[in-house]
């Protein structure tokens, strides 16, 4: 038994160093129509590198029909829940609060180097991207203020659309950032959330 737990405690041990040995992060992406791009890492001293491409087709735009439809399909009711659940979280100062927090928080562990940005995002309701800005807007002044960064979000207030352009360099310490997403995660604002969305889609 002794044994054992000594062989456990070890390799714990061995893991928590091998995740304190920072990590480089490379990565370019850009998403308009189709999404593309790259993200590289460099890991142990520059021994462990490997890229993961980046590639997702546009949505096909939808062919029109050749003869109208006879019968006219009822309307689905819209499912509590989902995109809606998640609006009434964006309404909440608490979650908004925790989010930013978390998010200032990843940007001073990520140590982020020659980061540029373009954000195009808009929910489709001028309400629900007003409610959304409160918590990018602060986030683009402090990106902003990031060495070499350009950072630029744009909201669009009169059409659901989401584009993206970003390139740039990270050099984390693993460990440190599985401990802030856990701490945000196990948060009681984030877990009063959950169980909010879990509700309405139930």
């Amino acid at each position: 038994m002794a044994t054992v737990a000594l062989t456990l405690g070890a390799l714990l041990a061995l893991l928590i160093a091998l995740l304190a040995i920072p990590l480089t992060v490379v990565f370019s992406v850009r998403r308009i129509e189709a999404t593309e791009g790259h993200v590289r890492f460099r890991w142990l001293f520059g021994l462990v590198r490997f890229q993961v491409p980046i590639s997702r087709a546009g949505r096909p735009e939808p062919q029109p029909r050749s003869k109208p439809e006879k019968e006219a399909k009822p309307r689905r009711q819209k499912k509590k829940g989902g995109a809606g659940g998640l609006f009434s979280l964006i309404r909440q100062a608490a979650f908004r609060r925790r989010v930013s927090k978390f998010i200032r928080d990843i940007l001073a562990a990520t140590h982020a180097r020659n980061l540029f940005l373009r954000l195009r995002i808009g929910l489709g309701d001028p309400a629900d991207t007003g409610r959304l800005w409160a918590i990018l807007g602060p986030v683009a002044g402090m990106a902003r203020n990031i060495e070499g960064a350009a950072v630029r979000i744009e909201p669009e207030f009169m059409e659901p659309v989401f584009e993206v352009e970003s390139r740039g360099q990270f050099r984390l310490v693993p460990i440190q950032v599985i401990a802030l997403v856990t701490a945000f995660v196990l948060s009681p604002t984030m877990l009063r959330a959950w169980w909010r969305l879990r509700r309405g889609n139930g």
